[in-house]
C-alpha cells in the first residue's frame, strides 16, 4: 500500500507519461524533482499497471495506454492505492 504522499506521485506520473506519451525515468526526476531510486520505482508500479511497457534502455519505455483513457487509468489507481 502506498502512502498518501506516494499516490500522489504516481498519480501525477501517470498523468504526465500518458499525457506526453513519453515514459522515462530521467523525464519523471526533472518533472517531479524526483531521485532516480523514486522515480525507477515509480516506473516500475506503472509497467505493473500496464500504462508503460518494460523498459528497453536507452529508449524511452513505450506507453500503453491513450490519453482518452487516462481518467479512467487514474481512477483504477485511486481505488486501488497503486497496488498493483
Amino acid at each position: 500500500m502506498l502512502s498518501d504522499e506516494d499516490r500522489d506521485l504516481l498519480l501525477q506520473a501517470t498523468e504526465l507519461v500518458v499525457t506526453t506519451q513519453f515514459g522515462s525515468t530521467p523525464m519523471l526526476q526533472r518533472k517531479l524533482d524526483l531521485s532516480y531510486a523514486q522515480a525507477e520505482r515509480i516506473m516500475q508500479v506503472l509497467e505493473s499497471h500496464q500504462v508503460v511497457g518494460s523498459a528497453q534502455e536507452p529508449r524511452p519505455r513505450e506507453v500503453m495506454v491513450s490519453v482518452d483513457r487516462l481518467a479512467s487509468v487514474l481512477d483504477r489507481l485511486k481505488g486501488e492505492g497503486g497496488a498493483p
